[in-house]
């Protein structure tokens, strides 16, 4: 075997090594958001209805199709959108919103770009609370008006430097090369014999 073609080789064995090392390296990195807590806690009974629902999760979200509907005994009392900030999203609720059980669906996109979904449920023994901002929103109004995240916390492919997405993009285009090389490296051998 001559000199190109084990540079060849060896460029493709250590592409082959690197790609491996990389998909090790990223699996923890690319799981899942995963909510560690919610205030008020899943099946509480509160005094009174809270001004706001906060989920938090282990992990910073990307605030695109992040949502949270909350649902009381006279229909969705959530107030404005959804508001994302670090590793919390947090929801308003309609001042005035009456005691009884409450329902919050809630949807979050992980850094990995998949959605991540869930519902929890409390009770609020009395009336009262929620935010002073205006009337309760229609589901249909709090998806449309769009999700917002505070300007300091971008989302994690900004906290990393690099989208996820990108590396199995690098790693191919490496394997792509190093292939190339390899074949061209044996028309070159096969040219001189």
């Amino acid at each position: 075997m001559n000199r190109p073609l084990r540079r060849a080789g060896l460029l493709v064995a250590t592409a082959l090594v690197a790609i491996g090392g990389w998909s090790l390296a990223v699996d923890p990195a690319s799981a899942h958001n995963t909510l560690r807590s919610t205030s008020p806690a899943d099946h509480a009974s509160v005094d009174t209805v809270p001004a706001e629902v906060v989920l938090t999760f282990d992990e910073a979200a990307i605030g695109m199709g992040t949502e949270i509907v909350v649902t009381g005994p006279s229909g969705p009392v959530g107030e404005g959108a959804a508001r994302l900030i670090d590793n919390t999203v947090r929801q308003s609720i309609a001042a005035g919103a009456p005691a009884g059980p409450y329902t919050v669906q809630w949807r979050v996109t992980s850094a990995d770009g998949h959605p991540v979904t869930g519902t929890f449920a409390f009770t609020a023994r009395t009336a009262g609370g929620g935010s002073t901002v205006g009337t309760p929103t229609a589901r249909a109004e709090t998806g449309s008006a769009g999700p917002t995240s505070d300007s300091t916390a971008g989302p994690a492919s900004e906290r990393t430097g690099v989208p996820t997405w990108v590396w199995p993009v690098i790693a191919a285009a490496l394997l792509l090369s190093a292939l190339t090389s390899a074949a061209a490296a044996r028309r070159r051998n096969r040219r001189s014999h």
